[in-house]
């Protein structure tokens, strides 16, 4: 097996280190680490030596010894004086939910109100903690604790309430299924990460320890801890007596952490009551028999590591519905959204389109009040999809309703020519060796209706055709592709591309160099990298050169296999945007000040886009390159560079050049000096 699934464990079949492999990251793994994270190890995979060579090692906690969890729990309550109120900086078990849990999503910002992340909340007399939202990552969170998932640990868990033991807890699992007749939810799903008091994502913070007493009279304090644990550092100049176990923006030596970036954080999750009196019914969801109007947090942060984020057909949109009427009298109420991707496409031919909507409703008690719905919709668009929920209060009941919508992304591309989707091209001759031709919805198609699976079988393995009428016409610039998914539980050795003009002369594979056809290193059998990953859609790029086919005409096409199994779609040839051969010129910046400046003149194709090598002329002479920076003198009015590159007509930009402002009159009413 040389390929391993995002989000799984995995070890080399020579070696005992176990290590947690996500995207193209693996977190090697301690003894302690499968009890603590409830992680099991029947799930382990076993794979050939130099597999996860492939793979960048993280650190999967912070240095120290002390971690922040060891210092941050169980401590005093805060208390006020005379001198003001004064700060422990931790937290109480009572609230605690699960003592050590995983979360991968991004950084972001829930609304308008919240700052950039990650946030020093800051008072006058020191920092109180670090601020790290951090919006789901659906696939990473239902693959860890969902149904099947890596851990089974959060499946008994609950929520204590809010305030804690003031109502019966809540179970973390959102179900379906129920267990027996008590009616209590067994899976986890995205619902369950989401109390009412939280958006699409979980409030992380990483409390800091204060060497000293802080603050003043009748102001806010924070409680001196006296020397912080070994190895705990202070980053930060504004609080010289703030530590934490590592440095809040460079965690693992990479950063600064921003806005954005895909991460994972390891601490306890933990339940935050809404602040203030607990006897007052602070928001409609406060009321029973809930009293869960509170938010999920990860409170104190352990550790935090910043890695590469999925790839756009492994991307997900979500977001949650948590409506409930003022009470059990009154008007409807009613909640609508469009969900779009939060995300660029990953080029300005391509664009980001829905591929699969999955609808999961609350199932804990309390969460729904099934007689005060009024509608559930979801519309489904190409780029978008919009949901709307609207309740009412019975009479004797809240309007209430609670669930998310998951969007999974798809990336197409507009210079796309798609060749074989749902149906094989015009006068195809369908052929199998060891296997056959079988269209299935089963798993969800990449793209259309249906998508063709080749069967689970030892050795080599192939569904093919030929004689198509409606042929495929290959450029020398273009590129071939292919989407395919891997079999995640028993994936091939090998796979194999092949086409067909006259002959069958024209092979691309991926991992071991097990089928023997044609002459190795060259357009018959190229090889183009190991395995992708199995268990998500891939979409394999082919030059045409690097398999012979520029200039050709294709009448067939295989999809074949060493062992394993694997399911197909969406197969055809990519063109790029030819040249136009004209250029396209303009300087950056567009505007100076009077005197010496640094400009770039850009100089591009203005149809596919690409720079231009060449000359930049300013006033006959030459000043340098395009596309690189210029530095020289220039008096108010505009300048007119000219471009000269070969194969291409002259190109000219202008820069506008302002003159220096004159400095304000001074206090006499003359002239400045």
């Amino acid at each position: 097996m040389l390929t391993v699934p995002s989000v799984s464990l995995a070890r080399e079949s020579s070696s005992q280190q176990s290590f947690l492999v996500v995207g193209d990251t693996k977190f090697p793994l301690l003894p302690g680490d499968f009890p603590s994270l409830g992680l099991n190890s029947l799930k382990m995979r076993v794979v050939e030596d130099g597999t996860l060579s492939r793979y960048t090692e993280r650190r999967f906690r912070a240095d120290p010894a002390v971690r922040a969890t060891d210092v941050f729990f169980g401590c005093p309550d805060d208390f006020e004086s005379i001198t003001g109120k004064w700060h422990y900086n931790c937290q109480q078990r009572r609230n605690l939910v699960y003592a050590d849990a995983l979360v991968a999503g991004w950084l972001w910002r829930p609304n308008g109100d919240t700052p950039a992340q990650p946030y020093i909340n800051q008072y006058a007399h020191g920092i109180e903690d670090i601020h790290y939202e951090v919006r789901y990552d659906s696939v990473f969170m239902d693959r860890m604790y969902g149904p099947g998932g890596l851990s089974s640990a959060l499946t008994a868990a609950s929520y204590p309430g809010n305030p804690a033991g003031d109502q019966p807890r809540i179970p973390f699992p959102a179900g379906p299924p129920f267990a027996g007749t008590s009616g209590r939810p067994t899976t986890v799903t995205l619902n369950s990460w989401i109390l009412p008091g939280n958006a699409e994502g979980i409030h992380g913070e990483l409390n800091s320890w204060h060497v000293n007493n802080t603050g003043g009279l009748f102001t806010r304090h924070f409680v001196g801890r006296g020397p912080a644990p070994a190895g705990w550092v202070n980053p930060f100049g504004s609080d010289t007596g703030a530590c934490f176990p590592f440095h809040p923006y460079y965690p693992d030596g990479r950063g600064p952490l921003r806005t954005g970036d895909y991460v994972l954080l390891r601490g306890p999750l933990w339940e935050d009551c809404w602040h203030g009196d607990p006897a007052t019914v602070l928001d409609p969801w406060d009321t029973p028999p809930t009293r869960h109007h509170a938010w999920l947090e990860m409170h104190p942060i352990d550790w935090v590591v910043k890695f590469a984020e999925p790839g756009p057909n492994l991307r997900t949109g979500t977001t949650r519905c948590a409506l409930c009427t003022p009470g059990t009298t009154g008007n409807q109420a009613d909640w609508a959204v469009s969900v779009r991707p939060d995300f660029p496409p990953s080029s300005g031919t391509r664009r980001i389109e829905v591929r699969d909507v999955r609808h999961l409703e609350d199932l804990r008690n309390g969460m729904i009040n099934r007689s005060g719905v009024r509608t559930v919709t979801t519309q489904v668009h190409t780029d978008h999809v919009d949901a709307a929920v609207s309740v009412a209060p019975t009479g004797g009941e809240q309007g209430r309703y609670k669930g998310c919508w998951i969007v999974d992304w798809r990336e197409l591309d507009s210079r796309d020519r798609v060749w074989v989707d749902d149906q094989l091209p015009a006068g195809a001759q369908p052929f199998a060796d060891a296997d056959t031709w079988l269209w299935t919805a089963d798993p969800k198609p990449f793209h259309g209706a249906v998508l063709h699976r080749s069967a689970r079988a030892d050795g080599g393995h192939q569904h093919y055709f030929l004689g198509a009428t409606q042929t495929l016409q290959v450029a020398a610039a273009d590129v071939l592709f292919a989407y395919v998914l891997l079999d995640p539980d028993t994936p091939p050795d090998e796979i194999m591309l092949q086409w067909r003009t006259t002959e069958w002369l024209h092979r691309a594979y991926w991992g071991a160099d097990r089928l023997p056809w044609g002459t190795p290193g060259t357009t018959e059998r190229r090889h183009l990298g190991p395995l992708p990953p199995s268990g998500e859609w891939i979409r394999l790029d082919i030059p045409a050169p690097a398999v012979g086919l520029g200039g050709a005409e294709i009448n067939g096409m295989a999809f074949t296999l060493w062992g394993g199994a694997a399911v197909w779609d969406y197969a055809g040839v990519w063109s790029p945007i030819p040249k136009s051969g004209v250029l396209r010129a303009t300087v950056n910046p567009a505007n100076v000040l009077e005197g010496q400046s640094t400009v770039t003149v850009l100089v591009h194709d203005s149809g596919d886009g690409s720079p231009v090598a060449g000359r930049v002329l300013l006033e006959g002479s030459d000043v340098g390159a395009t596309n690189t920076r210029i530095t020289e003198t220039y008096d108010p009015g505009y300048v007119t560079f000219t471009a000269r590159c070969p194969g291409y007509a002259d190109a000219t930009a202008k820069l506008r050049v302002r003159k220096e402002p004159k400095p304000p009159p001074d206090r006499a009413g003359g002239q400045g000096q």
